[in-house]
């Protein structure tokens, strides 16, 4: 919108909208602004003058992790489009623990980010030759991961728009991304219309096909037949996907298929989360790539999965690892035979395979020792060479 002498005009007046609209449009851009930023003031006018701590807006941008770890890790460079918790409030989750502890976990609900401050860091880094933080990173094409604290495609995106909004920016730069999501949200015909396949790899997080205990541990997640449909109709679209096993719960104690002194001559209740028949499933719904990643538990999460199931999840554990006081991981032989097995069952079903080391890896061994199982040793997510714009990965870092 332009005034009579051409100049850009704000059409807002709100006490977000009006700043977000002039960040915004700090850096003159080819890309046309449509986002309607007065549901920032909405979000604003629900709370008054009790706002809640740390606004309504999410703070963060885009970040690279822990650079140092993109030798191993590919894919490090990310952007979460909510903050300050999920709406899919699943009782294993890493982000859960960290947050509850600083009570910003849902309270009281996920925020939108500011998507003003990430198109013009876009329109700065390409099309001005401005000093800008990201621009290294963003010339080089490295893909840019949504989702990490927080799902990128809640269902409360069709209020918001924030994502909505990031996919036409990605889009219109032609830059590419890799998306990890429990949401069938990814697959909604609106959603589908703004992501381009030569750009996307689209990862789902299905850890069960159990849908009792899914409801459980996930509560706010689409149940894994909804997730896997969405799959399915990304792929017949021409999307590259990926089911990510992560977390991976082993459905005995830890030993029980590596360690030849397990003791066997008791009965053990399994735990039915992951069924060896998952993968089966998986290809039936055409997704070419399983990545599986081995669950870790910090201490608030194996108090939130107690609540939710019963019973304590540390009797699944070996008791060198409960004895621990950072998060419980399993054995790296009980590890090794469940990827293994996975890749051995992916192998049998046409499918592709890779593993995830992240928070299971401080060392390095455990990537070093599974690299070899991958279908993809370039990357660990199995995009590069699959999604077309997929050039780099932060390992070129």
């Amino acid at each position: 919108m332009s005034d009579e002498n051409g100049r850009a005009f704000n059409p807002f007046s709100g006490p977000l909208s009006q700043e977000m609209w002039e960040k915004a449009h700090r850096v003159p851009s080819a890309y046309e602004d449509t986002f309607d930023y007065r549901m920032y003031d909405r979000l604003y006018a629900r709370w008054g003058a009790d706002q809640p701590r740390g606004g309504v807006v999410y703070k963060g941008t885009m970040k690279l992790l822990e650079a140092q770890d993109c030798a191993r890790c590919f894919h490090r460079f990310e952007i979460d489009t909510y903050g300050r918790g999920c709406i899919h409030n699943c009782a294993y989750c890493y982000a859960k623990s960290y947050l509850s502890i600083r009570r910003y976990w849902n309270e009281p609900i996920p925020f939108p980010i500011d998507i003003a401050a990430i198109r013009h860091i876009f329109a700065t880094v390409f099309e001005t030759s401005k000093r800008n933080k990201f621009r290294s990173i963003l010339e080089k094409r490295i893909p840019l991961r949504l989702g990490s604290m927080s799902d990128a495609f809640m269902w409360m995106d069709k209020t918001y728009r924030v994502t909505f909004e990031l996919l036409k920016i990605l889009k219109f730069y032609h830059y590419p991304y890799i998306i990890f999501t429990r949401s069938d949200l990814v697959a909604d015909d609106a959603y589908m219309q703004v992501m381009d396949p030569r750009l996307a790899s689209v990862q789902m997080s299905i850890s069960s096909i159990n849908p009792a205990l899914t409801r459980t541990l996930e509560p706010g997640a689409p149940s894994p037949e909804r997730r896997l449909k969405a799959l399915q109709k990304l792929a017949a679209h021409g999307f590259w996907t990926t089911v990510r096993i992560n977390p991976l719960f082993p459905i005995y104690p830890d030993g029980y298929y590596s360690n030849p002194d397990f003791d066997h001559s008791q009965p053990i209740e399994p735990f039915h989360f992951f069924s060896w028949d998952m993968i089966e499933v998986i290809a039936q719904h055409q997704v070419p790539t399983v990545l599986a990643g081995m669950a870790r538990l910090y201490q608030p999460n194996l108090r939130f999965m107690q609540q939710a199931l019963g019973y304590d999840m540390r009797a699944h554990f070996a008791a060198d690892a409960r004895e621990e006081r950072a998060s419980l991981h399993f054995s790296a032989a009980e590890t090794t035979y469940y990827y293994q097995r996975i890749k051995a069952l992916c192998d049998q079903h046409g499918l592709r395979f890779s593993t995830c080391y992240i928070g299971n890896d401080p060392t390095g061994e455990r990537f070093e020792h599974d690299q070899p199982l991958w279908s993809n040793p370039a990357d660990c997510c199995d995009a590069l060479g699959n999604v077309e714009a997929f050039t780099a990965t932060c390992a070129a870092l």
